[in-house]
């Protein structure tokens, strides 16, 4: 498993089962010891994951079809029974006259071409060479801190991430990137660059329409009582996406991807909303991204001050030495 599918695919475990890390490892004054091999649990979460690969092998061609939570659905100990009393199942529906055909979908090349003109159009996007944004980072559980990104298109980031008891910054510059926090600095496995410049509110203006070998509407949902286009998409390195577009202003109000691991695909939600114009281009000026983690399900980024065309150093998207 690539070292840096560790921790997602624990906190994906930790949301299967509702527990917390403490769960499976053992800890001692409060203090986590990971490397700790004397809990039981610990030994049972090995023969579960050997037991989910085997079901994948032999019955779903190695695709993560079954995973944790496939059985356990939030629950320590999975459900092998009904509960009773068991519901009534629903009456048949009456028979239906027949229905005039529903109305055609757009495609999606359309949908895509329609978000670029809504945020200001290829004219007013092109002419940006940087683009810097703060504001504050709020946790699930209310923790707040800063949040910075700068932004060269068509490819380099860098994000800082700061509270009092944690710190993140990332950068990506072609197709490299790295992540430093207080367990040290490390680089991006090559499928996790493209995911951190689609993260990135200027990134992603940029990089949407040129990410996606494939994209289809499948159909009509609600996003905050607005109608909104369900775009699947399957990017150029493979990963699928779903992506949600406003029917009526055009604007990209949510994206999913999906993370194929060796126990599950584990899926990431950014929603993006209170869009303003800056110089000719519209920005979200809130991203909240939620992921399969019990201790952190989601976090907030509210952005106070964007500033387009300043000289950004380019030491910023470079690996710190330490």
């Amino acid at each position: 498993m690539p070292n840096a599918q560790l921790i997602p695919l624990m906190r994906f475990m930790s949301a299967s089962l509702g527990v917390r890390c403490e769960f499976c490892h053992l800890s001692k004054d409060g203090q986590l010891d990971a490397a700790a091999e004397n809990k039981k649990e610990k030994q049972t979460a090995r023969e579960m994951i050997r037991m989910v690969k085997e079901i994948n092998r032999t019955n779903f061609k190695g695709e993560p079809q079954v995973s944790c939570f496939t059985c356990h659905g939030g629950q320590p100990i999975p459900q092998g029974f009904p509960i009773l009393p068991v519901a009534m199942a629903s009456p048949a529906p009456p028979t239906q006259p027949p229905q005039s055909a529903p109305p055609s979908l757009p495609s999606g090349s359309s949908v895509i071409d329609r978000y670029i003109e809504a945020i200001g159009g290829e004219a007013a996007i092109e002419k940006i060479r940087s683009c810097v944004m703060t504001g504050k980072f709020t946790t699930a559980s209310g923790a707040r801190g800063t949040y910075e990104v700068e932004q060269v298109p068509p490819d380099s980031g860098y994000e800082l991430i700061a509270l009092s008891s944690f710190r993140r910054e990332r950068g990506v510059r072609n197709r490299s990137g790295w992540e430093k926090t207080s367990f040290g600095t490390n680089d991006l496995l090559p499928q996790q660059v493209p995911d951190m410049q689609l993260s990135l509110p200027f990134l992603l203006d940029v990089q949407l329409k040129r990410q996606y070998s494939e994209a289809e509407v499948s159909g009509k949902e609600k996003i905050d009582n607005h109608d909104a286009y369900v775009v699947d998409a399957t990017r150029k390195d493979d990963k699928r996406e779903r992506l949600y577009f406003d029917a009526e202003n055009g604007l990209l109000v949510r994206r999913i991807t999906y993370a194929a691991t060796m126990v599950g695909i584990i899926p990431e939600q950014i929603d993006l909303s209170d869009y303003r114009e800056v110089e000719g281009v519209k920005f979200p000026f809130s991203v909240r991204v939620s992921m399969a983690d019990s201790n952190n399900p989601s976090n907030t980024r509210t952005f106070e001050e964007v500033k387009l065309n300043v000289q950004v150093e380019p030491s910023k998207f470079s690996k710190p030495n330490s």
